[in-house]
This record gives C-alpha cells, sequence and structure tokens, in this order.
C-alpha cells in the first residue's frame, strides 16, 4: 500500500477537493510529467466484484467506454492504481470546466438552445456506452462535466454502472430522483427505458430548475407536468414523452437524437393527442 501511495505522489501532485461522495473523495491533481490537470479519484472502499478478479467493475467499464476510438463526451480514464480494499482513479480534468448542477445553480436554469446542446452530447455519450455494452445507471446533472468556455459535455462516474443486458435489473443503482417508476411499482426496470427516463428527469431540471414529480411512485399516465411558459411546444413534448409512466412508450436514445423540436408528426400518436388537448 505504501508503495502504491508512493507511485501515485511521485507521478501526480494532489490539489485541492473537487468533491465528496459516498464512494470515496475527488481532488483536483496534476501529472508531474508534463503539467497535464487530472482528477484523483480516491475510494473510500473496495469490495471485489464477483468473477472480476481483482479488476474493480468500475475500472472494467471504463476501459470498456475508453477504448478506441473514444468519445469525447465521456471522460477519459488515463490510468488506475490498486491498493488493498481501495483503489485510485486519475482521469482527465477539462478546463476551465464544473458539474451541469453547480453550472446551473450559479447560473440559474439553462437557455433551450444550450440545454438542447447538452442533451444531444449527452444522447451521443449514451449511445457510446450502449455500444460497448455498458450501462451507466447514474445519470444526473452532478455526473455531467461542462465546459464553461465551449459548453462540451462529458459524462464521468461509472460507480453505479454495470454490463448492458437485455433481461431485466432486479437491483437498483444510481439516485432515486431518477430512477424510473418501474422500479417502484415492480422493483425491476430495462436499461434503455430506465436510462430513457433519468434522461427527461435531467432535461427537465436543468431547463425548470426543480425535478418533474414529487416521486416516481405516484406517477401515472394521468400525471401532468408544470413548464416555465418561455419553453417551446416541441420540448415539452419531448420530455412528455420520455416521461412517460409506461416504460414501453418511452422513446429509445435514436428517437431522441433524431428529434428536432419542431416536427410535431414525429411523436406518437399518444402523445400528439395530449398535446392537441393541452394545447
Amino acid at each position: 500500500m505504501f508503495l502504491v501511495l508512493l507511485c501515485v505522489a511521485e507521478a501526480y501532485v494532489k490539489g485541492p477537493l473537487l468533491g465528496r461522495g459516498g464512494f470515496g473523495s475527488v481532488y483536483a491533481g496534476t501529472r508531474r510529467s508534463d503539467g497535464l490537470p487530472v482528477r484523483l479519484f480516491l475510494t473510500s472502499s473496495f469490495v471485489l466484484q464477483e468473477g472480476q478478479g481483482r479488476l474493480p467493475l468500475e475500472v472494467a467499464l471504463m476501459t470498456l467506454v475508453n477504448s478506441a476510438p473514444a468519445c469525447p463526451n465521456v471522460l477519459q480514464l488515463l490510468e488506475w492504481f490498486d491498493r488493498p480494499r481501495r483503489y485510485t482513479l486519475i482521469l482527465e480534468r477539462p478546463l476551465p470546466c464544473q458539474d451541469l448542477e453547480s453550472f446551473c445553480e450559479e447560473n440559474g436554469r439553462l437557455e433551450e438552445s444550450l440545454a438542447k446542446k447538452v442533451l444531444l452530447q449527452l444522447i451521443t455519450a449514451l449511445k457510446h456506452c450502449e455500444s460497448r455494452g455498458v450501462l451507466h445507471r447514474d445519470v444526473k446533472p452532478e455526473n455531467l462535466l461542462i465546459s464553461t468556455e465551449s459548453h462540451d459535455i462529458k459524462l464521468l462516474d461509472f460507480g453505479c454502472g454495470e454490463l448492458l443486458k437485455d433481461s431485466a435489473y432486479k437491483h437498483f443503482a444510481g439516485t432515486l430522483q431518477y430512477a424510473p417508476p418501474e422500479w417502484f411499482r415492480q422493483h425491476r426496470y430495462h436499461a434503455g427505458p430506465a436510462t430513457v427516463w433519468s434522461v427527461g428527469v435531467t432535461l427537465y431540471n436543468i431547463l425548470c430548475g426543480c425535478f418533474p414529480f414529487r416521486g416516481a411512485l405516484r406517477v401515472t399516465s394521468k400525471s401532468r407536468l408544470r413548464f416555465p411558459r418561455e419553453l417551446s411546444t416541441e420540448c415539452r413534448q419531448l420530455i412528455r414523452w420520455c416521461l412517460s409512466a409506461a416504460a414501453s412508450d418511452r422513446p429509445s436514445l435514436d428517437d431522441i437524437e433524431r428529434h428536432p423540436w419542431k416536427c410535431r408528426e414525429q411523436l406518437p400518436d399518444h402523445l400528439q393527442k395530449e398535446q392537441r388537448i393541452m394545447d
């Protein structure tokens, strides 16, 4: 353990604390060899994954999503160090940037044009993860880094992630405020619809400054969403589609990516009828 810590200290300078969570602490850092800014993630505990040997699942998932060709919208894992019951991740640290939740707290809810840019980059990241057989499972503003200059987005934190599968997941990992209704009702969910639900909650959050429902447990097909008056009809339609109570009614990531926020005919019939009623 001492040798591992010494190796990290020899290669990187640890800076100020960036954040602390249930799984560990994140520090700003610098690579001594070339001055590259990095994020040092020091886990608070390390649990061996069954069948994974000494390779932590988070490292395995990040290795999959970071393998070439990499996606510019997913944070890169540069290297990692193993310690008894703990591990340290060395991640890229783009500058200047902050997590999207902090960005919204400082600047207020996003303009629709910027929210759309964020969404398209998030969908690109999630489709890339899907193509590598990885389910992120914790999509939320806190897990998105945004450049304060270019507004480029990077998805981070695969600590709640899992290998992608077609069958239902019966264990929840992530943040309950972003969990879909089917988890609360049936204690099971499928990767695609659950991911899209969390995307819908995220989009609503950054545009409206709050969560869409008091609790997903009570969400039904009759539940109504409240929006700021200035939001376009098309944007509201897309959010309603993502937050459909029934998992089968939600769009796919491809559907979201193709949605122009201005073409009502591309929406499913049940949402077109609902929109006519609400208009």
